[in-house]
């Protein structure tokens, strides 16, 4: 997807409180990172399942009660950072862990992300002018059909050499601003079927991740705040056990 320049702001965490681990990290800075990626990578390759099937029950509820925990302590920190999204362009990272390429059976944190989300019917994401919208090879012949025009749909598109894929030009053509809707959404481009959805970010690379300018991500990355206290506990258990 051709999008809003800039990503990167995840949502702050601490990933390991005292109450929660006994054992120290006694190591330098860089193998303390490294450690902690190893740690996210086993956690997401052996706890996915059990992780969601945690939060579909809400058992971060419990947790929350047994201890304090920084998605209570500086909730309205946080909401102002999520805020900042309608201004600023930045991705956040969710308490779900991501889909795996080529592994239908990784697919539980996508399904319960979007049995969470309530799109808003904004039209921000078709109205905005952007940098416009990648379309797949599959998705310029099967619009074009629909306009019984190739040269028709060029026309609202712009050619991107180095990609060697047509862009559809934002504010989308095909958004109906004064119905709210899209003219086209049962044959709308595949990125538009994933959004607010985003590829992970660097620093957490096993956990979905959500376009902040979306209103609707933003209030479900609230909604979910307390959800890290599962991730955490998790985490922490796998440190207690060696696993890494």
């Amino acid at each position: 997807m051709v999008s809003r320049p800039g990503l990167g702001l995840v949502v702050f965490h601490r990933l390991f409180e005292p109450a929660m681990v006994n054992t120290k990290l006694m190591m330098k800075p860089k193998d303390q990172k490294g450690q902690l990626s190893r740690i996210y990578r086993l956690c997401h390759e052996y706890c996915a399942q059990f992780c969601v099937d945690q939060k579909r029950q809400g058992i971060h509820h419990g947790l929350l009660k047994q201890r304090p925990h920084w998605s209570v302590l500086k909730k309205e920190e946080q909401f102002q950072k999520i805020d900042q999204g309608d201004k600023v362009p930045f991705d956040i990272a969710l308490p779900l862990p991501a889909r795996e390429d080529g592994k239908l059976e990784s697919n539980q944190g996508v399904k319960l992300f979007w049995e969470k989300f309530r799109c808003q019917e904004c039209g921000k994401c078709c109205y905005t002018p952007g940098a416009g919208l990648y379309l797949e090879k599959e998705d310029f012949e099967r619009i074009s059909d629909y306009l019984g025009s190739k040269k028709k749909l060029k026309g609202m598109c712009r050619f991107d050499k180095p990609l060697g894929a047509w862009i559809l030009k934002q504010p989308c053509p095909f958004y109906d601003k004064e119905g709210k809707k899209c003219q086209i959404y049962t044959i709308r481009p595949h990125t538009c079927t994933k959004y607010p959805l985003h590829p992970p970010l660097k620093e957490m690379p096993y956990n979905l991740a959500v376009d902040a300018f979306c209103p609707a991500a933003r209030e479900m990355a609230k909604e979910t705040l307390g959800w890290w206290i599962i991730c955490e506990s998790n985490w922490a258990r796998i440190l207690q056990k060696g696993g890494y």
